[in-house]
């Protein structure tokens, strides 16, 4: 079964697209209750190595 803790939830449309640059596919794009974008991926450490590039670059 798969839980939250699997999943890795997006919301920042330019970590998106650096992660569909990198050949990875989102498993599900929604809306939220807040009424935001999101992208659903698996969570794997290439992605996370992506997100953390990604907080290096805007500090």
């Amino acid at each position: 079964m798969v839980s939250k803790a699997d999943l890795i939830f997006i919301y920042d449309v330019q970590l998106m697209r650096k992660i569909k640059r990198e050949g990875y596919s989102y498993l599900l794009s929604a809306i939220s209750l807040a009424d935001r974008r999101l992208w659903l991926y698996p969570r794997c450490i290439e992605i996370e190595n992506i997100m953390k590039e990604h907080t290096k670059t805007l500090n």
